[in-house]
């Protein structure tokens, strides 16, 4: 019986993580096509800012309206409904004028909160407490290069395509079958134990300017990015490899920056990071101006370096509020840092692509430079202030912190 339940456990997670990496796939396809084919079009930075924005709102608003509804009719029918969704928004693009392109991206982004809580609830429900940690960090490392491989191999190849958001929703569709297939039951859903932000901004001050940051910061890469791309001069291909440096930068540097975190001061981590992300934009804004950075390994070499410095310090964030708060408010904990990375998400790319309308294409640097640099200046002040406690030798490395209940903010 134990052989079978365990057999049963991981065919339960072979399927949902199947599952979830051709979602990634077919999210990925959409997130890169819709700025890009904005830009292409001449749309103003402004609205395309608007859109990535409406994704990220839609985000938000799922967080707080799907736990009840899965509960309620269970996680693989909840799978179900999102994925049509998300099939059926995709079909809208190339039928909806690209100015309430907005309204497509709010139902995704919406979806894509519920499929995030169906996927890793489960994820958490199915494995064992001694490897749940290695489970959920193998599926992330699986996830992430999911979204470079779709980046650099099924959006490069199909980018001129005029049917290439049927593609994205028929990946959309196949991510159902594994899922349906399975004949294991969803976890048990529990009541989640609230974590007032009051609470959090008073005990880890730092963790909610980094889960904010890292929303602010991710939200422009990710929607934003192609867009900068192409207002850059760059072609629709060069803008995706483009797009796919700033996440293999963050693949790069996500497990170092996981292990510093269990034996350095997770603040002097994220003030490090941000420092780098600021230089690192100054830098390239400096080769812009001087006509040096047409050479496409700069740009690419120090997008990587922002996404690798900039996008990892969400777990880093998670580290620190955990070792503050303590274990044992997890999954309330986890939602309220999810929550905050989730508006930083919101504003970021209206910001960005107001510095962009007021500045030209550049003004995504100077957005990142100067959030940064405030960022930067906060977590020196607060170091200063507060000097961080030492960490018992006794009690580094028993938490993993790239193991929230809910870790969805790498999407």
């Amino acid at each position: 019986m134990t052989d079978k339940a365990h057999s049963g456990s991981v065919a339960a997670l072979g399927a949902i993580v199947a599952g979830a990496l051709i979602l990634q796939v077919a999210g990925t396809i959409v997130n890169t096509v819709v700025p890009l084919r904005m830009a292409v079009a001449g749309q103003p930075p402004l609205l395309i800012g608007l859109v990535g924005s409406a994704y990220s709102i839609g985000f938000l608003v799922g967080c707080f309206a799907i736990p009840s509804l899965v509960r309620r009719i269970g996680h693989i029918r909840g799978f179900a409904v999102f994925a049509a969704l998300q099939a059926a928004s995709t079909l809208s693009f190339p039928m909806i004028p690209e100015a309430l392109w907005g309204v497509a991206r709010l139902v995704m982004g919406l979806s894509a909160a519920g499929h995030g809580i169906c996927i890793e609830s489960w994820i958490s429900g199915q494995a064992k407490g001694s490897n749940r940690g290695r489970i959920f960090g193998i599926y992330q490392i699986l996830n992430r290069l999911a979204l470079i491989g779709s980046q650099i191999g099924v959006g490069y190849v199909a980018i001129q395509a005029h049917d290439v958001f049927l593609y994205a929703s028929m990946a959309f569709s196949f991510a159902l079958i594994p899922v349906a297939l399975t004949r294991a039951r969803g976890p048990e859903s529990s009541e989640v134990v609230s974590v007032r932000l009051r609470t959090l901004w008073r005990h880890a001050p730092a963790a909610v300017i980094g889960c904010l940051y890292v929303g602010l910061v991710g939200g422009p890469l990710t929607n934003v990015a192609p867009a900068y791309g192409i207002l850059t001069g760059l072609d629709q291909r060069a803008t995706i490899l483009l797009t796919a440096a700033i996440q293999i930068g963050a693949l790069m540097l996500q497990w170092p920056m996981s292990l510093l975190a269990d034996r350095i001061a997770s603040r002097v981590i994220m003030l490090t990071a941000a420092s780098a992300v600021a230089l690192a934009a100054t830098l390239l804004g400096v080769l812009l101006q001087l006509g040096t950075a047409h050479d496409r390994i700069w740009l690419f070499s120090l997008f990587t370096l922002i996404g690798g410095c900039g996008i990892p310090l969400y777990t880093v964030a998670i580290a620190h509020a955990y070792f503050r708060l303590g274990q044992e408010q997890a999954v309330g904990l986890s939602a309220r840092l999810l929550f905050l990375w989730g508006v930083g998400s919101a504003i970021g790319p209206l910001a960005a692509t107001l510095f962009m309308q007021l500045l030209g294409p550049q003004g995504l640097l100077a957005y990142l430079v100067m959030l940064s640099v405030a960022t930067a200046a906060y977590l020196a002040l607060r170091i200063s202030r507060n000097p961080s406690p030492v960490i018992p030798e006794s009690e580094r490395g028993l938490t993993s912190p790239t193991m929230p209940d809910i870790e969805l903010g790498k999407r």
